[in-house]
């Protein structure tokens, strides 16, 4: 079919991808809007229709659609997302948008009467989207700059910048359409399975087993899993607490309060039609709660050392910064410091009294004080100082507490399970103290440290080379395992289900196979096992891989994407490692905010602008909302990065 053109005395922003991103796009838009109307500066200006395009409903998208089940809950308190630059300091509100925080109190009985400290399913979050867009929409119509904004609920299977400047959007059924500006917010997309998980799909197939691959958890047939079946899940993020509540929750089974303290506040009363969970991850446990604040950092965090004039300072000595060299001894001292300092405060005696650990601090700091040192000689001599105060206490290693089984092996399974439920009954008391935990204000400082090393890569002052070997390579992990883990109450949750035999873990390092003698599915941890069987083996006819699908434009299994690289009108970012190897990055390549899009030959696409979890390699946490009432370049970027696409279209329309 010929392609719909674009009228020369009218413009058109295609805008695919109608999810939060996207959403996003088009509020900020209005406040650009808004303010050049005010400014006088509008009336030369062409009208400009806005087509939306997705197959899923314009707000929520496919992550947030309103008809998911309602056991799914976000890992964020109500008072935290936003996809409106309301309150957002540097940028001008829209007329019509709204944090979710005033959305709840706004409609609380469409939010379910929600507190701003309560986690809220991830349906209601999509009712907000839902409002959101159509509020936008509605006042874009409305604005006398904007003609029409339609929604076209189609897939886009193919992207063609024109020699004279306007993009071709070819659709999945055969039609094309023209714009003259495109914003691409993909959000999650499918992907191809890596070697591993389709030799196990392969040997699901051939013997007659049921492998589930990643997968957003509102689009898994929970139902399908029979009651009485052992289940074998990888990963213990917040896909599994998902799995989880849904074949509990989900069967007929109940939480029941027993009056006991943290970490032995629930029991579970079974319904009969549970499946067992033998759920397993590298670090053998699952992701640990977050602690019960009234902010999403505890007041008392406070960074002391990763602070931008000493960043400043190191990139001034040194050019564009080594993590592990330059970052992490700063990060790690800021940690022990929050630690000790809170463990001071709340449990003298632990340290000999107040009088005593008053002289501990004062020591510690003169140690943390001495610059150039890295986290193995600050270490050092903080134990040696330690021991000075409370011999044998062991000293704080935050690294460690990420993987704390690491250098244990354990006779049984038996034996593995009691230690599992004995570490989380321990962490679940730390969660329920708050503030008054040291463990976590130190996680707390990390998860603050954490946000400013978001910046620094999205501003590309570190190192490539570093960031793959130091952020992704491990830090990642560890601040996720930490500090991004599920409200407490799922981790309540799970230990209830332990106690009552409906979750048996698997240690770590697990080993998925596939045993063709039996025709089952196996899973061991090279950790736990003796006597006369080598391992602990867990088996079962059921897989589930509870993760999303990979992140990686690569192995992205879009149609739009997959033809974009193919015809190399898009290239993965690529990355220099140590050695000089060049290798392709998890996103695309792009310029600096406002993130156009490159080709192949490393021209720019002055018209094609990206948002979102494409943007991986030059960002790093690009799934994370913004935080309501923060910094547009930090922990609100994505509210920052839509103003700027937003910016950066309306100049080019109108110029």
């Amino acid at each position: 079919m010929p392609p719909t053109p674009v009228s020369p005395d009218r413009a058109r922003i295609a805008v695919v991808g109608a999810g939060p991103r996207g959403t996003s796009f088009l509020e900020r838009l209005l406040a650009v809007i808004e303010e050049v109307r005010e400014a006088g500066t509008v009336q030369s200006a062409p009208v400009v229709d806005i087509v939306v395009l997705d197959p899923h409903a314009p707000g929520p998208g496919r992550v947030w659609r309103t008809d998911q089940s309602p056991l799914f809950l976000m890992n964020t308190p109500s008072f935290f997302p936003t996809a409106a630059a309301a309150g957002t300091p540097g940028l001008r509100a829209s007329s019509v948008g709204q944090t979710f925080d005033q959305w709840r109190m706004l409609y609380p009985d469409r939010a379910g009467d929600l507190d701003r400290t309560d986690y809220p399913q991830r349906a209601v979050y999509g009712h907000y989207l839902a409002d959101l867009y159509r509020e936008v929409t509605e006042a874009l119509e409305a604005s006398g700059a904007v003609g029409t904004v339609a929604r076209e609920p189609a897939q886009v299977v193919c992207l063609e910048p024109g020699a004279e400047g306007g993009i071709t959007l070819g659709l999945e059924d055969g039609r094309t359409l023209e714009a003259d500006a495109v914003v691409l917010g993909l959000g999650h997309v499918p992907a191809r399975l890596n070697r591993e998980q389709q030799g196990l799909q392969s040997a699901a197939t051939e013997l007659g087993l049921q492998y589930r691959g990643p997968n957003l958890p509102a689009e898994v047939d929970w139902d399908a899993v029979p009651a009485g079946e052992d289940v074998l899940v990888r990963g213990m993020g917040l896909n599994f607490f998902d799995g989880m509540a849904q074949l509990t929750l989900g069967r007929g089974g109940r939480f029941v309060e027993t009056g006991e303290g943290p970490g032995s506040a629930l029991r579970y009363e079974p319904s009969g039609r549970e499946p067992v969970m033998h759920p397993a991850s590298r670090r053998g446990v699952c992701y640990l709660p977050k602690a019960e604040l009234e902010t999403f950092v505890p007041h008392a965090v406070s960074l002391k050392y990763l602070v931008p004039e000493e960043v400043q300072r190191l990139q001034d000595d040194h050019g564009t910064l080594d993590f592990m060299v330059h970052l992490w001894p700063l990060i790690h001292r800021d940690v022990v410091r929050a630690y000790y300092f809170t463990l001071a405060r709340t449990r003298p005696e632990v340290l000999g009294g107040p009088e005593r650990a008053g002289e501990f601090l004062a020591a510690l700091v003169g140690q943390l004080e001495a610059a150039g040192r890295g986290e193995p000689v600050t270490a050092h001599h903080a134990q040696e100082l330690l021991h000075e105060y409370q011999p044998g206490m062991p000293f704080l290693d935050i690294r460690t507490l990420a993987r704390p089984f690491e250098h244990q092996v354990f006779d049984s399974g038996a034996d593995y399970q009691e230690e599992v439920v004995g570490f989380l009954t321990g962490v679940c008391a730390e969660a329920a103290a708050g503030e008054a935990s040291a463990l976590m204000v130190a996680i707390g400082t990390l998860h603050a440290a954490r946000l400013l090393v978001k910046q620094l890569v999205a501003e590309r002052r570190i190192t490539d080379a570093s960031r793959r070997r130091d952020v992704s390579g491990w830090f990642e992990a560890l601040v996720e395992g930490l500090a991004s883990g599920p409200p407490l109450l799922r981790v309540e949750q799970l230990l209830a289900l332990a106690r009552a035999g409906l979750v048996r873990f698997v240690g770590p390092d697990p080993q998925f196979e596939v045993d063709s003698r039996v025709g089952l599915f196996s899973v061991s941890s090279p950790q736990v096992g003796g006597g006369e069987a080598a391992q602990d083996v867990q088996r079962g006819r059921w897989m589930i891989e509870a993760m999303m699908p990979a992140n990686r434009v690569q192995r992205s299994s879009s149609p739009l994407v997959a033809s974009m690289l193919k015809d190399g009108i898009a290239v993965p970012y690529a990355v220099e490692d140590e050695e000089g190897e060049v290798l392709p990055g998890r996103g695309f390549d792009v310029t600096g905010r406002p993130y156009r899009l490159k080709d192949a030959d490393g021209r720019v696409h002055e018209r094609v602008f990206v948002l979102g979890l494409q943007l991986a390699s030059v960002q790093w946490g690009t799934a994370i909302a913004a935080e309501a009432g923060q910094d547009p370049d930090g922990r609100a970027r994505t509210l920052g990065d839509a103003d700027a696409a937003a910016r950066a279209v309306w100049a080019l329309l109108t110029r």
